[in-house]
């Protein structure tokens, strides 16, 4: 006969991408609520479960390290993450980036890093890709540019983009991005990154 840690286990396994809340777990009525509490802690103890934040908990290993990242921080999936994700870059980042409102900070699970990083106003610019809210192509060239640190190095990154420009709504978008900055120092540093980006854009303006 199945354990009770058994049986939750599975309800989290099951469930899509193998996450799920505690809410729903409570639905399934396994247990009363102290008792599933209890079952859930153990079950992190022993390494078969994650708590990515209050009530709400993963598989582990885990089945998909953006949605996982994107149920620990509340935002979209952008930087270098967003440019795996849109093909721009063939290297899978180990530091999943979420881009938020106002939240920031790091959580470690295994071999991977869920970070999130508040861009406040300019948290604005994504789009649902496979069931993953992420930042559209020209968000990512923007985030990329705005905070370098968080992107891959700059030579790859205008590359990237070279090899796969943005199209003619697309370069609007960006455009757009552009007027949300109010700092001098950053617009000519970004006038001389577009220069070298869209140099031999056939896509127009």
């Amino acid at each position: 006969m199945k354990k009770l840690t058994d049986f939750v286990a599975n309800a989290v396994k099951n469930s899509p991408n193998g996450i799920t809340s505690i809410d729903l777990l409570e639905s399934l009525k396994l247990c009363d609520s102290n008792t599933l509490k209890t079952t859930l802690s153990r079950l992190v103890k022993s390494g078969k479960l994650l708590r990515l934040k209050k009530g709400i908990y993963s598989i582990n290993p885990i089945i998909n390290v953006f949605v996982a990242a994107q149920s620990t921080f509340e935002g979209y999936i952008g930087f270098s993450s967003a440019l795996y994700l849109h093909k721009l870059t063939a290297e899978m980042p180990f530091s999943i980036t979420v881009v938020t409102t106002y939240t920031s900070g790091k959580k470690t699970f295994g071999q991977y890093i869920f970070r999130a990083v508040s861009l406040k106003d300019k948290a604005i610019g994504f789009e649902e890709q496979d069931g993953i809210i992420l930042s559209t192509r020209a968000k990512t060239l923007f985030d990329c540019l705005y905070l370098q640190k968080y992107s891959i190095e700059e030579s790859k990154l205008i590359e990237a983009f070279i090899s796969k420009p943005l199209d003619r709504l697309e370069k609007k978008e960006f455009k757009y991005y552009l007027t949300l900055i109010n700092s001098s120092r950053k617009i000519k540093n970004f006038e001389k990154l577009e220069e070298k980006i869209f140099k031999n854009d056939k896509n127009g303006t």
